[in-house]
């Protein structure tokens, strides 16, 4: 024992033990209390570590879920990268096949387009059978008119009566050139024949049903009919006024449908050379036909009337600029309309033949119809030159490829 606690009172020694004690029990259990409330703590939070891996792994999982888009986003610039360089590959691709995808769907607009649309179409055995017999009409009758011209040296044709005198003689075609434009049509009304007969051709077989129909047939007899009258019949001024009214009522028919046919496009090459071409060759040559008995009719009454050869040599050429002038201004305007080179070209043709009947001389009419025909090729050209692929009834098919460069 201490001094301290020698020195004090039974009392007060016991006093200070029991309060030792207290003292030693409550720090006791101060460090009970401490230590249970830590342990409590431990043992409620057992599952903190789990809540921390849990939490851990929640934001390890938002981490990779925040990342992921970023990887992703790489990635997808990578494939949109690889996608936009694959698709201009394919862009470039269809550009060079641009003009080849055109000319599939031309071809199958021609082929299979009209064959699609010929399905509606119903053919008429009357109009088919109608149709061959008047080609072979015009073919007979031209061809026989070719030969005995050929075998009497003298042309049978009302468009090639002069009757041995000046004035008639001075407006006749140059009979060489007669004889080529009439094989020409031969040649069309052969190939139109073969081609009805074969029926390959869709489009040509939809155009003869339906838009030609019985009016070509009308058109093709009339044609027929003015070879046929000089085989039966001398040539007369009463043959020529028969003939005068044959021609003008074809080209009344002529007119219901020669729109319609010129407003056609992206045809196929049959019906563009024996309908298109054909059509236009027949119009022009039936108008030179209706203009020449017009002036015949004109000469010969005058010629009965009055023999002042002043007089008939003006009246000649009147008559002479008169006709190729109505040609050439038939041809500007369809040129113009219809951008029907073919009828032109028939045209100057015609006039150039009759240019260049007898003597030409580069006087009086003779100038004035040497401009015509040049007026005519002017016009061709600068048909040619402003609408091309159109004179011929063709026309781009649209081909839209859209550009998607990423």
């Amino acid at each position: 024992m201490s001094m301290k606690e020698i020195e004090l009172k039974p009392e007060d020694l016991i006093n200070q033990v029991i309060e030792e004690k207290k003292q030693k029990e409550e720090k006791n259990l101060s460090n009970k209390a401490s230590k249970v409330p830590s342990k409590a703590i431990i043992d409620e939070d057992t599952d903190a570590p789990m809540t921390e891996n849990l939490l851990s792994k929640q934001y390890t999982v938002i981490n990779q879920n925040i990342k992921k888009p970023d990887s992703s986003s790489s990635d997808s610039d990578s494939l949109s990268q690889d996608n936009s360089d694959d698709e201009n590959n394919e862009e470039i691709k269809k550009y060079k096949n641009e003009k080849e995808i055109k000319e599939n769907l031309k071809a199958s607009m021609v082929t299979n387009g009209p064959s699609l649309e010929n399905l509606m179409v119903r053919e008429d055995i009357y109009i088919k059978v109608a149709t061959l017999v008047s080609a072979v009409i015009c073919i007979v009758t031209i061809g026989i008119n070719i030969i005995i011209s050929l075998l009497n040296n003298k042309l049978t044709l009302t468009f090639g009566y002069s009757n041995n005198k000046d004035a008639l003689s001075s407006i006749v075609m140059n009979h060489t050139m007669i004889y080529i434009l009439l094989l020409v049509m031969i040649i069309f009304n052969f190939g139109l024949f073969i081609a009805i007969l074969l029926g390959n051709d869709h489009m040509l077989t939809k155009l003869i049903y339906t838009d030609l129909n019985w009016y070509f047939v009308f058109t093709q007899l009339a044609l027929g009919f003015q070879f046929f009258i000089t085989l039966v019949w001398s040539i007369d001024l009463w043959t020529i006024n028969v003939c005068l009214s044959v021609s003008m009522l074809a080209i009344l028919i002529l007119a219901f449908y020669f729109t319609e046919i010129k407003q056609k496009k992206n045809m196929s090459n049959c019906t563009l050379v024996f309908i298109y071409i054909y059509v236009s060759f027949l119009f022009s040559f039936i108008a030179y036909i209706t203009l020449f008995n017009i002036s015949c009719i004109l000469m010969e009454n005058f010629n009965d009337k009055d023999d002042n050869s002043n007089s008939m040599t003006t009246l000649t050429i009147i008559i002479k600029v008169g006709i190729n002038a109505a040609q050439t201004i038939l041809s500007l305007v369809l040129l113009t309309y219809y951008k029907d080179i073919f009828f032109s070209l028939t045209s100057g043709y015609i006039e150039s033949a009759v240019f260049i009947h007898l003597e030409t001389k580069f006087e009086n009419e003779n100038i004035a119809l040497l401009v015509m025909v040049c007026l005519i090729l002017f016009g061709i050209i600068i048909t040619l030159i402003g609408y091309k692929k159109k004179t011929f009834g063709c026309e781009e098919v649209p081909v839209e490829i859209t550009k998607d460069f990423n």
